[in-house]
């Protein structure tokens, strides 16, 4: 009896332990959080967390793994044979959502996988893409990428998630309601055939340095993009930038407060970089089915070129939230004015544009996570790409060999 009831007691304070780290970890981040954090959250000694755990990785590896499961289950389980490809494609939207909603502060722990353990995050999507893929099968078309458009898929949901369940600025979105485009796209007049266009060299038009200061500020700035983008954030040092600059560690502070500064200056370089690349590019349409074609292969051409970019706004969220936030909402707002213009034309289905906008987005999004992060080193072709810009016009339908 006494065996079991220290047993009882042990397992009670190791939940305890997952329970509090996954609020120490969503509120600091993994990076910026420690064993000390979280056993002074608890009440504990830290000894007393080393009883149960070698460590803070193997914390944070225990509470993504029960997720990365608790979500591959739940979407396995939406699945029916019996159903359609379109209906148990809309039940995996619906099993997404609210296995997030019920877990909300476990899975705004767990989105910083990418950058604590890879090889979980790469699992993660391939079990998840692995399930879309399977349901699509021998029903989608042979000229598809399954896998591109099952990572889209994913990210149709992502953002809008994320926006209206975690960030709190959904302004009434319903994740859910994002089924209709999932399944049939937005093109309103479903009479659009996606296509390449000539591939773009995209390079930041940026103004020649005037004085030796702005010359010394740019060097700095380039040098922390990529050291970020190769190592990232925490672990490169403001003297890593120092000596990639060619400068002391003194004139450093000179043009930036701290490391944060650097990252939050990047990040807003990258979106003015991105909304000028996708403006170039649908500079010659007028049709938002046009334009939407153009900026998403705008998209993928930046970010093929300046990869390390990628990784920096990614992190960046992660890093100082409201950076990251303010950085999808600058893109999203204006985005939802363009959608709700082309609504009104009856030129995109008629869904909240908020919400198409982050499920745009986050389309391009995991796409990118799937080329940038998981395949890392591999080219986007353009069946990759046709396959995307097929979902997103035509849905999930349009993918398949016969309408259902």
């Amino acid at each position: 009896m006494d065996n079991e009831a220290r047993l009882s007691k042990g397992q009670r304070t190791k939940q305890q332990i997952l329970e509090r780290a996954t609020q120490v970890f969503r509120e600091n981040g993994f990076q910026d959080s420690s064993i000390v954090s979280i056993a002074a959250r608890i009440g504990i000694t830290p000894a007393s967390i080393y009883k149960y755990f070698d460590n803070k990785e193997a914390i944070y590896n225990e509470l993504a793994v029960t997720f990365k499961n608790m979500m591959v289950e739940n979407v396995a389980a939406a699945v029916d044979e019996r159903l359609s490809v379109s209906d148990n494609i809309a039940n995996i939207v619906r099993a997404y959502v609210s296995t997030i909603r019920d877990n909300t502060a476990l899975y705004d722990t767990f989105r910083q996988i990418e950058f604590v353990n890879l090889t979980l995050a790469k699992a993660y999507y391939r079990q998840l893409t692995g399930t879309i893929r399977a349901c699509l099968g021998k029903k989608a078309r042979p000229d598809i990428d399954t896998e591109t458009v099952a990572y889209a898929i994913v990210g149709s949901i992502y953002f809008v998630v994320i926006q209206s369940l975690l960030w709190g600025n959904g302004s009434g979105m319903v994740p859910e309601d994002i089924v209709p485009m999932v399944l049939n796209g937005i093109d309103a007049r479903g009479d659009f055939v996606p296509y390449i266009l000539p591939r773009k060299r995209w390079v930041d038009p940026e103004k020649p340095a005037a004085t030796q200061g702005e010359l010394t500020r740019r060097n700095i700035l380039l040098a922390a993009e990529r050291l970020f983008g190769e190592n990232g954030y925490h672990k490169t040092h403001t003297t890593d930038i120092a000596r990639a600059s060619g400068v002391g560690l003194g004139t450093i502070y000179l043009y930036f407060d701290s490391k944060k500064e650097m990252l939050a200056e990047l990040v807003s370089r990258v979106n003015h970089l991105l909304r000028a690349c996708s403006s170039e590019y649908a500079r010659p349409y007028i049709d938002r089915r046009e334009i939407e074609n153009a900026g998403f292969q705008a998209f993928f051409d930046v970010f093929e070129d300046r990869g390390e970019d990628y990784r920096i706004v990614r992190e960046a969220e992660f890093v100082e939230k409201s950076v990251g936030i303010s950085y999808y909402q600058k893109i999203a707002e204006p985005y939802a004015r363009g959608l709700d213009v082309a609504i009104e034309r009856g030129e995109i289905i008629d869904i909240h544009p908020l919400l198409l906008s982050y499920a745009l987005m986050g389309a391009g999004h995991t796409v990118g996570i799937r080329w940038y992060v998981i395949e890392k080193g591999q080219q986007l072709d353009d069946r990759a790409v046709l396959s995307m810009l097929q979902y997103v016009m035509h849905g999930v339908r349009g993918v398949l060999k016969e309408t259902e």
